[in-house]
């Protein structure tokens, strides 16, 4: 229960969370005890048994770190309630220079208990499993673009341009054509590289294979991986990636929320009768900004309306700038449709 957000009649545990170890505050709000266990990260049976055995009523916060997803997964079930703390703002508001584990798991606690703890967004299993398998064709493709990156800088410094769509066959063709004109040394890097693209496109394949399989087998989730193919420059890897990113559009109440939580918010600058806007925040998830950029240039291509709006915004700054702003629409299009529960373009 919970009165003027303050929680009165339930003991309030916070985790202060580490690899090896955890911290743990039991607080008992009704009389400001507290007590400390800690306990080996490796030993699940006795943190197991730990919050079984916990009194109940009771909530249980663990600090938002980036590894905390194996022990949420193993409380979900044996608590009453589950939060996720935001390490970063819980140390903003302990306004202390001391820091130890106690310190931390205690600073949890007592924010919990008077109803001032930030808290951060725990996505649910099946969007932290998409999330998991989107990221991954994220490294992927990231890599992949390295390799490439690392050829056509070899091609470039024996001028012999390659074909303009570079992919593991393409260069093999490349390499039987040209290899009797190409020093030995670069030879062995090029084939080195093949080897690479070959087992990378072959992972990716694997992996977009795998998406499939998850969005068909979820009947809500492909139905908001449809929705967002309808827009212009979005296939099925980058609707996936914005949805396992995002999670449910409706937990914003409004567009500038979710272009806040996507770091594509100008940054302003204010003083007195002074205001100008800087460069994006780049808060939040910096695959999701990179999603939506991508989709943002395919749509410039292939869509009239689109690319009208980055020619506009491109009059006033120049193409990189612009298409960060498209991207910006494209988000807030999306919640738009999202929504609405309806499949959405951009009027011409």
């Amino acid at each position: 229960m919970r009165t003027n957000n303050r929680i009165v009649n339930k003991l309030c545990v916070g985790i202060d969370l580490h690899k090896d170890t955890m911290m743990i505050c039991v607080l008992d709000p009704a009389t400001g005890e507290e007590r400390f266990e800690r306990i080996a990260c490796k030993c699940r049976e006795k943190i197991v048994e730990f919050f079984k055995t916990l009194p109940r009523p009771h909530v249980v916060a663990i600090e938002a770190v980036g590894f905390y997803r194996w022990l949420w997964e193993l409380l979900e079930p044996i608590v009453e309630k589950l939060v996720l703390a935001d390490a970063t703002q819980c140390r903003a508001l302990a306004g202390r220079r001391v820091k130890t584990d106690r310190d931390d798991a205690s600073n949890v606690a007592q924010l919990l208990a008077c109803g001032r703890l930030p808290v951060a967004w725990a996505p649910p299993m099946n969007i932290a499993h998409l999330r998991d398998v989107t990221r991954h064709r994220h490294y992927l493709s990231r890599q992949h673009a390295r390799v490439l990156h690392r050829v056509k800088s070899i091609m470039a410094m024996l001028n012999r341009p390659g074909p303009d769509r570079l992919k593991a066959p393409t260069l093999h063709k490349f390499l039987c054509a040209q290899r009797s004109k190409i020093p030995a040394h670069f030879v062995e890097q090029m084939e080195m590289a093949y080897d690479e693209l070959v087992i990378l496109e072959r992972n990716k394949a694997k992996i977009d294979e795998r998406l499939k399989a998850m969005i068909e087998a979820d009947p809500k989730l492909s139905a908001q991986v449809k929705r967002l193919m309808s827009f212009p420059g979005v296939g099925m890897v980058i609707a996936a990636t914005v949805i396992a990113e995002i999670g449910d559009f409706g937990r914003f109440v409004e567009r500038d929320a979710l272009t806040r939580y996507a770091g594509l918010d100008p940054r302003v600058f204010s003083s007195a009768d002074t205001l100008r806007t800087g460069a994006i925040s780049k808060t939040g998830s910096r695959i999701l900004r990179w999603a939506l950029v991508q989709a943002s240039w395919t749509a410039v291509r292939t869509d009239p309306a689109v690319k009208s709006l980055w020619l506009k915004t491109k009059a006033r700054n120049d193409g990189k700038r612009a298409i960060v702003a498209v991207a910006r629409h494209m988000l807030r299009w999306m919640w738009v449709a999202s929504r609405g529960n309806r499949e959405y373009r951009p009027a011409a």
